[in-house]
């Protein structure tokens, strides 16, 4: 490993929102990475399964060091995540979880990766690509003034209704850790905020991606209980996400807007919408896949 890429790889480590993670880079060469994260109480649900956020996070965390690994940082290089797809594939119940991400294919700014995440046996636990864009404003100054922001959607106005146990849904495991909270939760409309905390950050104080794609999991999977009632007897997990990351929400709350668009018997599919509440403007965007078995 050159010392370039160790540069690298202990960066990533020490973003903050990556560090609460616990992720460790294993080996990183050019167009190729592998990252461990180890398992804790603390990033699982009840029952020890991981969350389906981590796996998502997981999934962008390998996917922007693959993509950095062909660029040299410097003071007007900028990357961000812009799209990621999740496919959840099983459950990991009290284990590690290894990402291999490979890249696919470098463009003038966009790097496309694949990420496989599995358990120590081999066992695949999901499948995600990433789209990540790598860009040097010193080549393009005029890039700056190219900007256009879309303003957050209103929240709806019986923003209090939320069906029985809401609260005890982001209270547990993991979504406690990233202290999310529950404005509303009815009639499949679901909105939950995700106030500012530098452990869910990365380098520059932004709200980091990572962390925006499991309040987008989650924002989705409530607003799909909220139509048949919270039961924990009832089987039920994320078969896949697909966020699109719009800006940084820079050292601001976070709040998420979701709407379940279809129920077809056990399948809910769910859009999702995240802006931050003081600047007001979007910043990601998602579709979140929910199966819930219904027994009786």
């Amino acid at each position: 490993m050159s010392d370039q890429l160790q540069s690298l790889a202990a960066r990533l480590e020490q973003a903050p929102y990556v560090a609460s993670l616990g992720v460790r880079v294993e080996s990183v060469q050019p167009d190729r990475v592998r990252l461990r994260v180890p398992f804790k109480d603390e990033i699982s649900n009840p029952g020890r399964a991981l969350h389906g956020g981590v796996a998502a996070s997981t999934i962008d965390i390998a996917g922007a060091l693959a993509a950095w690994t062909g660029f040299e940082p410097g003071p007007d290089v900028e990357g961000s995540t812009l799209d990621l797809t999740v496919d959840y594939l099983a459950a990991a119940i009290g284990e590690d979880i290894i990402a291999t991400a490979a890249v696919l294919r470098r463009g003038k700014e966009l790097v496309y990766s694949e990420v496989d995440v599995a358990n120590e046996t081999g066992k695949r636990i999901a499948k995600g690509l990433a789209t990540y864009r790598v860009f040097d404003h010193a080549t393009a100054p005029q890039a700056r003034s190219r900007q256009h922001r879309t303003p957050a959607p209103s929240v709806p106005t019986e923003a209090a209704q939320r069906i029985h146990g809401a609260s005890a849904f982001v209270g547990l495991g993991f979504i406690a850790q990233l202290g999310i909270g529950v404005t509303r939760a009815h009639g499949g409309e679901a909105v939950l905020y995700m106030p500012f905390n530098a452990r869910n950050a990365d380098h520059g104080h932004a709200v980091h991606e990572g962390a925006l794609a499991a309040l987008i999991d989650t924002t989705g999977a409530l607003a799909s209980w909220s139509i048949v009632g919270l039961n924990l007897s009832y089987k039920a997990s994320t078969i896949g996400i697909h966020v699109n990351y719009h800006g940084p929400a820079v050292g601001e709350e976070v709040v998420a807007q979701a709407r379940t668009q279809r129920r077809n018997n056990e399948i809910f599919l769910n859009s999702v919408t995240v802006s931050g509440r003081e600047s007001g403007t979007v910043v990601a965007t998602g579709t979140v896949t929910y199966r819930i078995v219904v027994t009786d």
